[in-house]
Parts: structure tokens; C-alpha cells; sequence
């Protein structure tokens, strides 16, 4: 049988039940935007926590005895330091007056600079982690002169916390959006198929192979699969475009949003149709048992 026939058979098909597909389309639609919505939240959460990386910072604050020029050469030394500069308490409190802005003047107001020298260090890219910042830290912390290293780990550490959280939901949320979906398309080519068995079953007796009688049921739980995903893409755009007036830094991941939602949708699809298809021998001939009987 010609393609253009088989593609006829699969528009006649959601031509008769219209309303059905529809709302399919629409449910599995829902569910998709669900999952964009979640892999948008963990792209932008991705890009913080990556922002957040390149700009840590370690401080060493030192003795005022210490030599900084041996100081800098050490910690410079260290693998995993990309630079280290040395900060007298002067230029401290200078940089607090700037960090302060109009509150400026409450520095003024100190009897003394209560700010010890340090020792600022950059991280290389890729030493970043909370692992690789704790032994840094301990590192820095054997060297002579140094008293204390602050390095924001705990920041490190609690955004990456919430990395993991929200990559595990957005694993949970595609295995239930898969499902739901999947079950919609199954649902849908089930009804359409019951519909049909008796062309099914005229089909079958004049010879038509069995790919001529699946692939319109195929072709139509993949078009409504790939349907609700368009839909759930430009509801993802929608929400992504009304979270910018809240979020002004909020990204869009375009390629990876409409790849998760037409690809899912048109799998699902395929899958659901598949399965529904496979009980397309045994619907006729309960059907045509209970005729017999009557």
C-alpha cells in the first residue's frame, strides 16, 4: 500500500475521533510542561551554581608579623591556586567602605581597623568543588602565618545540595510524565483501534499486511504525542517569558526544552501505539465471539 494511502488511514482515524485526540494532545501537553518547567528551573540553577564557582574567593588572614611576600609565594605555589594577592588591614577596610556604599560612614565610626591583613586567593577553574575547596583549605592552613582561611564551602555546599535535589525530582518527573503520556497515547490508539476492528478485520481477510493496518494507529499516537509536546513548548515559553519580570537573569535552554518535549512526546507516543497494537488480534476476535454468540 502507497505511504499517502497510510497517512490518509491515520488522518481519517483522528478525523473520527477528533474530540478524543484533542484532549490527549492537551492532557499529555499538561504533563510535558510540568517536566519544561522543571528542566528550565535546574538549567538556570545550573548556571548559578556554576556563576558562583568562578567567583570564590579564599581569604587567609595572617599574622601582622608575617612576611607576605612568603606568604604569597607559598599559597601561590598550591596546586589548584591560580593567584594570590596579598591585602594589608588598610586596603581591608578601604574595600569594606566600598562594599558598605552610603553605609560607608559606619566604618568611620570604629576607634581602630579592626580588619587583619589576608591573603586573597583565586581558584582555578575546575578546583571549585567542595571537595577540592576543603583541601585547599586545609592546605592553606599548615602553612606558618596563617590563622584562619575562609573559602565559602558552606555556600558551595548548599548549592550543590540543591543541584542534586532538584536533578533527582527532575528524574521522578520525567519517569511520570513518560508514563502519563505513554498511557494517553495507549489509551487513545485503544479507542481507535475498538472503533475500526471490523476495517481491521476486512483488511486482514482481503490480505493487507500488517504493516498497512498498524501504521496509521502508529502515525496517529505519534502525531498527537509530537502535538502536546509543540504545546507544552510554547507554554514553556510563555512561563519562561512571565518568570523573566520576577527573574530578569532567568535563560531559556530552547534546543534542550523542545528536544525533552516533541522527543518524549513522539516516543511515548510510538510506545503507547505499540503496545495498544499488539492487542489489536485479540479486541476483533472477543468482539466477533460475543456476534457469534448473539
Amino acid at each position: 500500500m502507497r505511504p499517502s494511502h497510510i497517512l490518509q488511514e491515520a488522518l481519517r482515524s483522528i478525523s473520527r475521533n477528533r474530540s478524543s485526540f484533542i484532549l490527549a494532545a492537551t492532557v499529555q501537553a499538561i504533563c510535558l510542561v510540568l517536566l519544561s518547567v522543571f528542566i528550565i528551573l535546574t538549567y538556570n540553577l545550573t548556571r548559578l551554581s556554576e556563576a558562583a564557582r568562578r567567583r570564590i574567593e579564599l581569604y587567609a588572614f595572617v599574622g601582622e608579623e608575617a612576611d607576605p611576600a612568603l606568604l604569597v609565594e607559598r599559597i601561590g605555589s598550591l596546586d589548584g591556586v591560580a593567584q594570590a594577592q596579598y591585602v594589608p588591614k588598610e586596603q581591608a577596610l578601604g574595600e569594606l567602605r566600598t562594599d558598605l556604599g552610603p553605609d560607608s560612614s559606619l566604618a568611620d565610626a570604629l576607634e581602630e581597623n579592626p580588619l587583619p591583613p589576608s591573603v586573597r586567593i583565586t581558584v582555578r577553574s575546575g578546583f571549585a568543588s567542595l571537595s577540592e575547596l576543603t583541601s585547599l583549605e586545609q592546605k592553606i592552613m599548615l602553612i606558618p602565618g596563617v590563622t584562619e582561611v575562609w573559602s565559602g564551602k558552606e555556600m558551595v555546599e548548599r548549592i550543590e545540595r540543591i543541584t542534586r535535589t532538584v536533578m533527582f525530582l527532575d528524574f521522578g518527573i520525567l519517569v511520570i510524565v513518560f508514563l502519563a503520556v505513554l498511557f494517553i497515547a495507549f489509551q487513545t490508539v485503544e479507542s481507535s483501534i475498538s472503533s475500526r476492528h471490523h476495517e481491521i478485520q476486512i483488511m486482514e481477510l482481503v490480505g493487507a499486511t500488517g504493516a498497512t493496518v498498524r501504521l496509521p494507529f502508529v502515525i496517529e499516537g505519534t502525531t498527537q504525542g509530537i502535538i502536546g509536546g509543540a504545546a507544552a513548548f510554547v507554554l514553556a515559553l510563555v512561563f519562561c517569558r512571565l518568570t523573566a519580570v520576577v527573574i530578569p537573569a532567568a535563560a531559556l535552554p530552547t534546543g534542550l526544552v523542545l528536544l525533552a518535549d516533541l522527543g518524549l512526546g513522539a516516543i511515548s507516543g510510538v510506545a503507547g501505539s505499540l503496545i495498544a497494537l499488539n492487542r489489536i488480534h485479540r479486541v476483533p476476535q472477543a468482539l466477533v465471539t460475543d456476534d457469534s454468540e448473539e
